[in-house]
Order: structure tokens, then sequence, then C-alpha cells
């Protein structure tokens, strides 16, 4: 009895996640990184620049110190939703940075979920291209669902940190 509640648990657990991640190349420790805007594909106003920050601090856990395409002037909030001006703006400003590889992507989900926890859900998908020819180097998508208690800012980093588990970069002795 009690393996079949063990089991029943770990089928449980393993429900609530997916993850498609493969095993980058190795990636000079020396190469310079950007992250380019992700866009918004969740119903959660401004969830892809809170994914960018965790993305950030997640990249720089990994060693990658990357540089942030420059926040816009929004002031409206057409502005602020629509995803295409400042996919125009951040591409300018790419094509005058020293960047070998960007991280981009998008955010799929970013929400709590209606009833009666309200279980955070999170969905993010990465990709790696080369600054310079826009050939894609590594892609990875997941998707969470968090617990009642759970926050979805807390849920994205799990998310966001078992994307990146597929990230490989060369140590700086190698």
């Amino acid at each position: 009895m009690k393996k079949t509640l063990t089991l029943a648990s770990l089928l449980t657990l393993s429900a609530c996640s997916s993850y498609q991640v493969t095993d980058s190349n190795q990636f000079p420790s020396d190469s310079s990184w950007a992250i380019m805007p992700l866009y918004n594909h969740s119903s959660t106003p401004l969830a892809a620049e809170k994914a960018e920050q965790i993305l950030s601090s997640q990249l720089f856990a990994k060693g990658i110190v990357a540089i942030k395409y420059p926040a816009s002037a929004a002031n409206d909030l057409q502005s602020i939703l629509d995803d295409s001006a400042k996919q125009k703006q951040a591409q300018t400003w790419l094509a005058t940075q020293p960047v070998d590889y960007v991280i981009t992507g998008s955010v799929e989900e970013w929400h709590y979920k209606s009833g009666l926890d309200g279980e955070p859900a999170v969905g993010i998908t990465l990709e790696v291209k080369s600054a310079k020819s826009g050939k894609t180097y590594w892609q990875a998508s997941g998707s969470r669902g968090g617990w009642g208690r759970e926050s979805v800012s807390g849920t994205g980093h799990i998310v966001i940190e078992e994307l990146l588990s597929g990230l490989n970069v060369a140590s700086k002795d190698d």
C-alpha cells in the first residue's frame, strides 16, 4: 500500500510540470551576452519583463553577465501591451553592441489559475541565437503549475532554472 501511495504521489507531482530541455554545445566563458525582450503571449501585462529579470539573475548565477536591452519610455497602455515597438527598439540597440549571443524567447503563461487554491502557472520558452547571424544554437521550453501557497515569480524561478540547466558555459579555467 505504501509503494502504491508513493507511486501515485510521484505521478501527481510529475504531471504538474513539463520540460523540453536539451543540452547545448559549450559556449565560451569569455563570450558576451545580451538579453533581448521576451514576447509576452500570456494574458498578464508585463509578464515578460518579470521573467527577464529572473532570467538575468539566473544567467548571472551560471557565470553569464548579460547586458539587457534598454527600457523603452512607455507612457500609455498600448505601448506596454504591444511587443513590436519594444522588439524593434531592442534590435536597433543590439546592432550597436559588441555581443556574441542573445537570449530571447516568450512567456506563454504567467498567472494564477482560478479556483479554490489559485495555483500559479508559468510557461516559458528560451532561445540562444548568434547576435550577428541570428542562427539558433539552443532552445528549451517548459511549464509548471505550482502549489496553492506558491507565488508566480517563485514558479517562474523554478521553470527558468530548469530550462537553463541545459545551457553549458565553459568555466573560466577551461
